[in-house]
């Protein structure tokens, strides 16, 4: 496997960098007044790893029981825990193609294989990409894509979600930058 090699970063003020997705602006005054407001020596700790109080908070917003949410250091982490958990050597790993490269780096990672699901003009999804089959173990879906940013309708991912014979996870990272 070869090393990542970083893309280009800009450093120019004008541009905003969205491929790495950073905020580009400061914290609220809100948010650093609640650090403040925190005592020291508990953020000199390791926060509680399974996150019991706020996936507590998230299940009683989102009306699903809290077992049914994953919390980790950002979604490259939730995605490496998802193929760990789903998919062994030798097992396949579906997402559309071109996407985030990280899907496949992790299959690599896993000894896995994957299958790269090419999009059909105008970055629809073929309807191959929900055949099921019998060594599938994880899909990977983004929503928006990246590098298009378009959308796949939520029908269209129930639609999925019920063909394929495998967990599919709809990776939403940069939701908050499409329309």
């Amino acid at each position: 496997m070869q090393g990542y090699v970083p893309g280009e970063q800009p450093q120019h003020a004008k541009f905003i960098k969205l491929n790495t997705n950073e905020n580009p602006y400061p914290p609220s005054p809100k948010v650093i007044e609640a650090i403040r407001r925190v005592p020291g020596e508990r953020l000199a700790r390791y926060p509680d790893p399974l996150a019991d109080a706020f996936r507590q908070v998230a299940s009683d917003r989102l009306g699903v029981p809290a077992d049914w949410i994953l919390c980790g250091n950002g979604s490259d982490d939730i995605l490496t825990i998802c193929t760990r958990t789903f998919v062994g050597a030798g097992e396949c790993v579906r997402f559309p193609y071109p996407s985030y490269i990280l899907y496949r780096t992790l299959a690599e990672i896993q000894g896995a294989r994957w299958e790269e699901v090419p999009f059909e003009e105008g970055w629809r999804l073929p309807r191959s990409f929900g055949e099921p089959s019998s060594d599938l173990k994880l899909v990977y879906l983004p929503n928006p894509n990246s590098p298009s940013g378009t959308w796949v309708e939520r029908d269209q991912i129930l639609e999925l979600a019920v063909r394929l014979p495998c967990p599919l996870i709809v990776d939403e990272a940069y939701a908050d930058f499409a329309g």
